[in-house]
């Protein structure tokens, strides 16, 4: 080999002549891949006369185990991506080649004392590293003691035909070993015709996952913690084998999520082996599907039943393929794993899955809740009998006819049991269990709803637009049982009980009037909470038409006693709610309130003089209700006796036979739940 910078007279040499290099001829490892052993045998030959090409599928770890196999203290190793010109990738391997400062001063000297450093060292100076050496002589200066490594083949941008050419020319001309990898197939595939006249050897590297899963696991350990897992990840390894996967990449990310969830368990689930080795095939299994786009976020609800309607639609087509379902081909993918599991909830899964949040109490309810972990003498009847294919009968019989005695005593109140059970009783009336129909059963569950009115033990509805969601699709971290042969007759029975607890609050509503006034009366700031959006979380009357029950005359009583610091609030919040009426239409029979208590405030101003009937004018005109704006006279207007509104008005009418609908939800930003 050739030292650069060696002067042919020794006399004018500034520091004392580098040794030549030990050429490298073996491995940093034992081989014992295939790839490790051809490498072996390639670096042990110090002038082969062709390059070796190693290629394979995207994430298999070819960079990783070639690198492993020859670290930086045995080849030179050089990434192609972003070079753009022959001179840039010239510049970067001979930089790698001969690092240190002094040598490239010595060059720089030599070139018309010109300064220059290399890029990890400081800048470059006029016309950078590459400029500086394109030269012919550069090209002569190479180290081929240690094998070169070019890497990332497929995002250099130099046309193939000159990059071959230069391979070429470090292989034949001066005698390197040159390893190319390549992680695109289709790149390599363009030339095909002329490669073989440079690479004597072409690698396919599969991935080695059983050393991939070792080391990813020891990477995330934490000397800190126990490793409970144990035994149980060689789940995940056969649960990606399964998968059909080869991104060693989607492993690693797999074997950090397992451990965040297994981080969230407690001691008693990890005793239970048949749990543990079904939550981490599970988990494994959606996990890769997630990461690899072939699950979407609408898939992980309602496994089961999308699977078991797929399969239906597959039995009535004939001739016609029935539409594609992505959760049903991820279901064929792993026969040793139940796809549509629930053992752990939809939502859970979507929180970790696709939010990236592993929850604790999240995660252990949903764990508690499943058939392995059930405490089955304090869980209720519906959750022991939604469990009925993992418990024997002599568990499942008492809690099904406890849940039927539930049921036909009216004892349960809380919607979401309520539906749970209503739920499981159209399941098995589906099923031939129950000599009923679906129907027959949300006919007798509107007369459960109803037998609670009249008792008036059903619950009021919550405060917020969004006070369904604790019980809309699930309830106690389970999702109902509902498929789609009855799925019409449940969400009836739904939105049934929405009604009725809409109108058990209706009813209480004139009774909240004098609590909203003395807000009115003693702090603005707080009449605007309880009627606007603001710093709470919840507001007492978001979508609730209260001011239908609130005399405008005795408001305005209540505003002109309050105290002038507050009169902001109070004018603002009007006029805040005022605006997103469209927004709410349970609020729409609110809308002929406003103009209503603006007439009133501009009328007894009218009766004050001097600055009283100017700061009164002025808090009208905070309502923001233009002054053209129709308004009844106050006597007319007057509520003196507080009416029940209408609320057709404010909520759609169903058709004959049906429950009325639920009203419609203003729109936020938030993830919204794939119906």
């Amino acid at each position: 080999m050739k030292i650069p910078f060696r002067w042919n007279n020794p006399a004018e040499a500034t520091a004392v002549e580098p040794e030549e290099p030990v050429s490298i001829i073996t491995l940093a490892i034992e081989p014992q891949s295939h790839l490790e052993k051809y490498l072996a045998y390639y670096v042990g030959r110090l002038k082969p006369g062709y390059a070796v090409l190693v290629t394979g599928e995207w994430g298999t770890g070819k960079t990783h185990q070639v690198r492993r196999a020859l670290p930086d203290t045995h080849a030179h190793y050089i990434s192609l991506f972003g070079l753009n010109t022959p001179s840039e990738i010239e510049a970067q391997i001979f930089t790698k080649m001969f690092p240190k400062a002094s040598a490239v001063r010595r060059f720089a000297e030599k070139m018309d004392s010109t300064s220059v450093d290399i890029p990890v060292l400081g800048s470059l100076g006029t016309g950078g590293l590459a400029s500086l050496l394109t030269g012919p002589f550069i090209k002569n200066e190479v180290d081929n003691s240690r094998p070169l490594i070019l890497d990332d083949l497929e995002r250099c941008t130099v046309e193939n035909a000159v990059l071959l050419g230069m391979i070429n020319r470090y292989v034949e001309h001066h005698g390197c070993r040159v390893i190319v990898i390549a992680h695109d197939t289709k790149v390599v595939e363009t030339f095909a015709d002329t490669k073989e006249k440079v690479f004597g050897q072409t690698l396919h590297v599969e991935p080695n996952v059983e050393a991939a899963l070792a080391e990813f696991v020891a990477f995330f350990k934490d000397p800190q913690k126990p490793d409970k897992l144990g035994a149980h990840r060689r789940e995940v390894l056969s649960t990606f084998r399964e998968s059909g996967t080869s991104s060693l990449r989607i492993l690693r990310h797999v074997v950090e999520d397992v451990g965040r969830l297994a981080d969230a368990l407690e001691d008693r689930h990890f005793e239970n082996d048949m749990a543990m080795v079904e939550l981490v095939r599970l988990f494994s299994a959606l996990a890769v599907e997630a990461r690899t786009n072939k699950l979407e976020l609408e898939d992980l609800f309602r496994r089961k039943e999308k699977i078991f309607s797929h399969r239906m639609d597959m039995g009535r087509a004939k001739k016609e393929e029935p539409p594609k379902s992505r959760l049903y081909d991820a279901a064929q993918r792993y026969t040793s794993i139940d796809i549509g599991s629930t053992l752990l909830s939809d939502d859970v899964l979507a929180e970790m899955l696709f939010d990236g949040r592993f929850t604790e109490e999240h995660i252990r309810t949903s764990l508690n809740n499943s058939a392995y972990f059930l405490e089955k003498e304090a869980a209720p009847p519906w959750q022991i009998v939604g469990s009925f294919d993992k418990l024997d009968d002599e568990y499942s019989d008492p809690a099904l006819a406890r849940m039927n005695e539930q049921f036909d005593k009216r004892q349960v109140t809380d919607s979401g049991e309520f539906l749970h059970i209503v739920a499981l009783k159209m399941m098995m009336a589906s099923r031939g269990v129950l000599k009923v129909t679906s129907k027959q059963i949300a006919d007798d569950a509107k007369r459960y709803i109803d037998d609670l009115v009249a008792a008036k033990r059903l619950p009021a509805r919550k405060a917020g637009w969004m006070w369904t969601d604790e019980f809309k699709d699930a309830s106690g971290g389970v999702m109902y049982w509902v498929s789609d042969s009855y799925r019409t007759d449940f969400q009836d029975v739904f939105e049934y009980l929405v009604k009725a607890r809409t109108n058990a609050l209706t009813d209480t509503l004139p009774g909240k009037v004098p609590a909203l006034l003395e807000a009115v009366k003693t702090d603005g700031q707080k009449f605007f909470d309880m009627v606007c959006h603001s710093r709470n979380s919840t507001l007492e009357y978001e979508d609730i038409p209260i001011f239908n029950y609130v005399d405008p005359a005795a408001f305005v009583d209540a505003w002109l006693q309050s105290p002038k610091t507050g009169w902001y609030w109070i004018g603002n919040a009007l006029k805040e709610r005022h605006k997103v009426l469209t927004q709410y239409p349970a609020l729409a029979s609110e809308s002929a309130w406003y103009p209503q208590v603006h007439k009133e405030m501009l009328q007894r101003a009218h009766s004050q003089e001097g600055l009283a009937r100017i700061r009164m004018e002025r808090a009208a005109e905070l309502m923001g209700i233009p002054k053209a704006a129709p308004a009844a006279s106050s006597a007319g207007a007057s509520v003196k006796t507080p009416v029940k509104p209408i609320l057709a008005a404010a909520v759609p009418t169903a058709t004959e036979g049906e429950a009325d609908a639920v009203p419609a939800k203003p729109k936020r930003a938030r993830r919204k739940k794939p119906e």
